[in-house]
């Protein structure tokens, strides 16, 4: 009865970890950085001209095709003057072939049907202009994207520098237009970590904002200049399947990986310290935490990597471990007291 008694109120002090659950990047990573969602084709759209906004077609989210007209500016003046303009090529042209019907007949000079010739050619280049000067009253897309940013609204002027007595870092953009198909994550890695990435290196994408659902991605490029400053160079990864949940600017961590990696689809992995795991009888064990006592549990050991090892069975993430079983004679139901930090 006394031995009875005794084991039932001693207890072992032991240090715990938790059985880690991972995704199949995490659990193959050589090589993690952090970095944003950029876009490799945006654009700033702003006019040609200085003008005033007389309707604006789109707003922020919305997606457009190429060459799609997304803003027009007020023409009232470029009108004028292209009709101005229209109406001299026209006398021009009639004073042309005027001249060229008397040269003929015989009662002009050369040198008059030249002038003539000078004359409607530079009449013509002004209604070319004129022409342009209009065209540029009107935004178009100039490639397919989606609308990030809306910079102006209607009545309000517009020029290509930006609002008139204003400096402005996007000039005078109207809109802010983004080919989401060129989404990747930009990053920067020390320079002596460089050498562990080879062309079209694995990576796993994983946003902040959806911290469990992981992308597949890949190296894209490394930017051919370093950050001298930092020790740094900055490195393109790009997305295996992109989706509407990215977006740019958002804020990213890339676990570059030994292998290709299927992201959401790819199983869990379960990882412990490699100390946690003790050689037994039957094979490998750790000793979980159950209830205030010990619980031997037997498992199927993975690959090993810094120090970490993978378990193919036994666990299946999340449980309560003795940290360092070996300084510990630990048995089933033996009872146990995690130490406090």
């Amino acid at each position: 009865m006394y031995f009875f008694f005794r084991g039932a109120l001693s207890a072992e002090n032991v240090n715990t970890v938790t059985a880690s659950l991972v995704t199949e990047g995490q659990a193959t990573t050589i090589l993690s950085a952090t970095g944003y969602v950029e876009a490799d084709t945006k654009a700033d759209l702003s006019p040609k001209i200085t003008s005033k906004v007389t309707a604006l077609y789109v707003t922020e989210g919305d997606r457009v095709r190429k060459g799609q007209i997304l803003a027009r500016l007020d023409s009232a003046d470029l009108d004028a003057q292209l009709a101005q303009a229209r109406a001299e090529w026209t006398n021009a042209d009639a004073e042309l072939k005027r001249q060229r019907a008397l040269l003929a007949a015989g009662f002009t000079s050369q040198a008059s049907v030249d002038a003539a010739v000078a004359n409607e050619a530079s009449t013509r280049a002004r209604v070319k202009y004129a022409e342009a000067q209009e065209d540029y009253a009107v935004i178009r897309a100039p490639f397919a994207g989606r609308v990030t940013a809306k910079r102006a609204h209607v009545g309000e002027a517009v020029s290509p520098f930006g609002s008139p007595g204003q400096g402005s870092a996007n000039g005078g953009a109207i809109v802010t237009l983004v080919d989401f198909s060129t989404l990747y994550v930009g990053a920067d890695i020390n320079e002596a970590n460089l050498a562990k990435l080879a062309a079209r290196q694995p990576a796993e994408i994983v946003l902040d904002a959806y911290p469990n659902r992981p992308y597949p991605g890949h190296l894209l490029q490394v930017i051919p200049t370093a950050d001298r400053s930092k020790g740094t160079v900055k490195v393109k990864v790009a997305f295996e399947n992109l989706d509407d949940q990215v977006l740019p600017e958002m804020s990213a961590r890339v676990n570059f990986t030994r292998e290709r990696t299927e992201g959401a689809q790819a199983k869990s992995h379960v990882i412990v310290p490699r100390a946690t795991v003790l050689p037994g009888p039957n094979g490998p064990a750790v000793v979980k935490v159950v209830n205030g006592r010990a619980v031997v549990q037997n498992v199927e050991l993975g690959p090993e990597n810094q120090g970490e090892v993978e378990i193919l069975s036994g666990l299946s993430g999340g449980e309560t471990l003795v940290a360092d079983p070996a300084k510990h004679a630990l048995k089933n139901g033996d009872r146990v007291n995690v130490k406090q930090e």
